[in-house]
């Protein structure tokens, strides 16, 4: 965007007020499900004390750290549309010089926080749902700390006085990094659903229909893999490098998108909901299952063993002698 340029700086205006609207609504959608995630810890005693600290801490701060983003937005735009309006060079003017102001730096580097927390979270749960393989993560762990340096060129940059998020030498930085970041999230979110969709072939069959359902739905798996977060980050990318002030409405909502979509990760996992070493290692064996009566929605209690002849009565019950545990599939 050419700071000389009337019509961009207007369709700037145009573009940044969608983007806050948006961003007012994501933000709601946030603290429910922080609440519920809050609930959640207190009410499932499947996880230890130690995740149940960690989960806490994590999404408090991605709460607060969305909250300065949120926050500085509306700081910035009512003294861009109220404030300047009357002022020598008008809302044009404001934005042609206070793009660089020390808050709206700081807006932005909760943003690229909020960006590696959740991609931190992300090759995490790759590795989990890869069994525990540190091969699977190697590469992407690689483009998770290029992407990191080229961010902090980025903040620099932006933040220097006469600096653009969205002009200049900035661009050249922030493209690759988003480039990578983004490209990053779309590879894990296809090893996931690609590794997800294997095993719920071994899921489907060991469990029963409506269970296996919370494991293998479209729905479950698109949350799994992040994958709204990269397809935003898409049509975020393709605005931002080619100079577009457009750019500026998906660039909010995709950093809302960097703190629900890890959110919803965690959300489900304190309900035990989500992927979990024992049920990616039971659908890895090729064991067996069966629901037990006591089985409860915050977490299927399962019964893992194998047979010789698998010969049951007529309400199902094993009449083979079977060797297995009971087990809960969430953590």
């Amino acid at each position: 965007m050419s700071d000389s340029e009337p019509a961009a700086l207007f369709q700037f205006e145009h573009a940044y007020y969608i983007g806050n609207y948006m961003s007012g609504i994501l933000y709601g959608v946030e603290l429910v499900m922080y609440f519920l995630t809050l609930q959640g810890l207190r009410t499932n005693n499947q996880n230890t004390a130690k995740s149940k600290r960690f989960f806490a801490v994590y999404s408090t701060i991605l709460l607060l750290l969305l909250t300065v983003d949120i926050s500085v937005n509306a700081v910035w735009g009512e003294l861009m549309w109220i404030n300047a309006r009357n002022t020598p060079g008008g809302v044009f003017g404001y934005i042609a010089t206070q793009t660089s102001v020390w808050y709206q730096t700081m807006g932005s580097t909760s943003v690229v926080v909020m960006i590696f927390m959740g991609d931190a979270l992300l090759l995490y749960r790759l590795f989990i749902i890869y069994g525990s393989n540190y091969w699977i993560i190697a590469f992407p762990v690689v483009s998770y700390l290029a992407a990191f340096s080229l961010a902090i060129i980025e903040l620099v940059l932006a933040g220097k006085p006469g600096g653009n998020f969205f002009h200049g030498k900035t661009i050249n930085f922030g493209t690759p990094y988003y480039t990578i970041t983004i490209a990053l999230n779309i590879v894990v979110t296809l090893l996931i659903v690609f590794r997800l969709q294997r095993l719920s072939r071994a899921v489907s069959k060991a469990l029963t229909r409506d269970s296996a359902k919370m494991y293998t739905s479209v729905s479950s798996m698109l949350i799994e893999s992040a994958a709204p977060y990269s397809l935003v980050g898409i049509m975020f990318l393709i605005p931002y490098a080619m100079g577009s002030s457009t750019a500026i409405s998906f660039g909010q909502v995709w950093a809302k998108l960097t703190c629900l979509s890890p959110q919803l990760i965690v959300l489900r996992v304190v309900t035990g909901r989500a992927w979990g070493r024992e049920i990616i290692t039971q659908a890895q064996s090729g064991v067996e299952f069966v629901v037990t009566p006591n089985a409860q929605a915050s977490g299927i209690e399962l019964q893992s063993h194998k047979y010789s002849h698998g010969n049951t009565t007529l309400d199902g019950t094993p009449t083979e002698k079977w060797n297995g545990s009971t087990q809960r599939l969430a953590y």
